[in-house]
């Protein structure tokens, strides 16, 4: 239990999808269906989700990008493509935008589509990992993982009940296709400026991580910039929050906070047992 690296947690892949818009740099944000028992319930988020067994199975669909690159990328021993391929099926099936390409090297372009390969469409966003398979056979496409750019790295702190080893991506949005929540897990989306959805009057919830790593490319005039910065990232710790009870609430407390390494020191189980004042929380560089 106090090894964060637990067999516990469970494989996934986050996608930021970016755009330039006429005020700056936007993200897709997707709001997460109301579910009771869930602590992200209602929260917007980036598209994403868990590894899917058939990820594995769409590896050799995948363009630019070799599964040792890949894992030399994540510092992971197996499945790295599969991340990859995690991230592009769950925006595809939470946000409907498909990072692909066509036979002769051209970004996917979804804008008018004829009727039968909308129909394809619908019923491979209801499918999973075997619709998109189906898919890519069927208008030979490959998966344009050399497009997304491996951002930051995340484990859910010790205590919680569903914890993630999540890797982040960035990537930029393809020319025609129109983003498109599910209405099953997620219920709507929107596109916004990183700093407009870090007000606190944005009507905007966001879980711990989400909201970090808004304010982590909050500062970027453009996609560009952003997509330059994570490339240019030689390597990505590992960032593993902790649980303190602040003000009465169990909070996160990041590992540069003082009182981080006393907490793994006193709470090694993450139950919130230590306490701290809403003044040091906040002096410390948490937010309040």
């Amino acid at each position: 239990m106090n090894n964060p690296a637990s067999a516990s947690l469970r494989l996934a892949s986050t996608m930021l999808v970016l755009r330039d818009g006429p005020q700056g740099m936007e993200v897709l944000m997707v709001r997460r269906a109301e579910r009771q028992g869930d602590r992200s319930s209602g929260a917007f988020v980036f598209p994403g989700g868990t590894l899917d067994p058939q990820d594995r199975e769409l590896t050799s669909l995948c363009h630019g990008l070799s599964e040792s690159q890949a894992q030399s990328r994540l510092a992971v021993p197996a499945d790295g493509l599969a991340h990859y391929v995690c991230g592009i099926r769950e925006c595809f099936e939470e946000a409907g935008l498909l990072f692909a390409y066509r036979q002769d090297g051209s970004a996917l372009n979804l804008q008018g589509l004829a009727p039968s390969d909308l129909t394809a469409l619908r019923q491979a966003l209801r499918q999973g990992s075997e619709g998109l398979k189906q898919l890519c056979e069927r208008w030979d496409l490959r998966l344009a993982v050399d497009r997304l750019v491996y951002f930051s790295h995340w484990l859910t702190p010790l205590g919680l009940p569903k914890r993630f080893n999540a890797r982040f991506f960035v990537v930029q949005a393809f020319e025609g296709q129109q983003a498109l929540h599910d209405s099953v897990e997620t219920m709507e989306h929107r596109w916004v400026r990183p700093v407009d959805a870090l007000q606190p009057d944005s009507g905007i919830k966001l879980v711990h991580a989400t909201g970090r790593t808004l304010e982590s490319i909050s500062g970027f005039a453009n996609v560009q910039a952003c997509l330059a910065h994570a490339s240019a990232q030689t390597s990505i710790p590992c960032i593993f929050p902790r649980m303190a009870t602040v003000a009465g609430v169990i909070r996160p407390v990041m590992p540069d906070h003082p009182a981080y390494e006393t907490i793994g020191e006193q709470d090694p189980e993450g139950l919130g047992h230590v306490t701290l004042s809403l003044q040091e929380y906040v002096q410390g560089g948490g937010r309040a």
